[in-house]
């Protein structure tokens, strides 16, 4: 079933304090995102569809009109866009759907940000850069190699066609508080590990990643938010 159907609540209506709409609320980054803000005194509407949960609001991204529905029902000082789709077979097999998410979603949740008057952050990648003369620097020409960071670059550009004020973070691997160990790249070594039968295994590439706590991600964008409230 699409669309946004959990209208806000009495209860909702009764808190005090700045609200702040998360999608993906729960991924990886989403849940870290939601807590952080929790902790700070946020009253908090994370979306989610596949894995809702009933502490969260079920909502399609593609759909223009439940995203309208969910910012102007809830009006949000604060918009965190941590929905993505990053699987890599998903991309390159079902790109269409992927672009759906990765792009256009990215592009409606930012236009109507802007007219709700909310502060919007979306959280990109470091596979928006080709790796081959990092370490990169926010004016860095961006030059992706792959289908999923330039659909990132796309949603990027989208965002700041509609919102010039927004931020826009590059976030590299992640771990954090796991479900599941295949939940991030990072643990997910440890079945590789496991099922290692030998000493040493031989590459014919180097890959160096810089693994970022979704914790650090969370509170950067907490304080972001606080600023941009001042």
């Amino acid at each position: 079933m699409r669309g946004h159907q959990v209208s806000a609540s009495q209860e909702e209506a009764l808190l005090q304090g700045p609200k702040v709409v998360v999608t993906g609320a729960t991924g990886l980054l989403g849940r870290a995102v939601c807590r952080e803000f929790e902790i700070g005194g946020w009253i908090v509407i994370g979306t989610g569809y596949r894995r809702a949960r009933p502490r969260f609001l079920r909502c399609d991204l593609t759909d223009e009109g439940a995203v309208k529905r969910l910012l102007h029902e809830h009006k949000p000082e604060v918009v965190i866009h941590c929905a993505a789709e990053r699987r890599p077979d998903v991309m390159e097999g079902h790109n269409e759907a992927a672009v759906n998410l990765n792009v256009h979603a990215t592009s409606t949740l930012a236009k109507e940000s802007a007219v709700c008057g909310s502060f919007f952050t979306y959280i990109s990648t470091d596979y928006v850069f080709d790796g081959r003369n990092p370490p990169y620097g926010e004016d860095d020409s961006p030059n992706p190699l792959n289908e999923y960071g330039r659909s990132k670059l796309d949603g990027e550009r989208e965002v700041l066609r509609h919102c010039p004020g927004a931020v826009i973070l590059r976030i590299p691997v992640l771990f954090g508080e796991v479900e599941t160990v295949t939940e991030s790249a990072v643990t997910s070594l440890w079945l590789k590990v496991q099922e290692a039968t030998e000493e040493s295994c031989i590459l014919d590439h180097c890959l160096q990643r810089f693994p970022t706590s979704t914790q650090d991600v969370a509170t950067v964008c907490r304080k972001l938010a606080e600023r941009a409230r001042q």
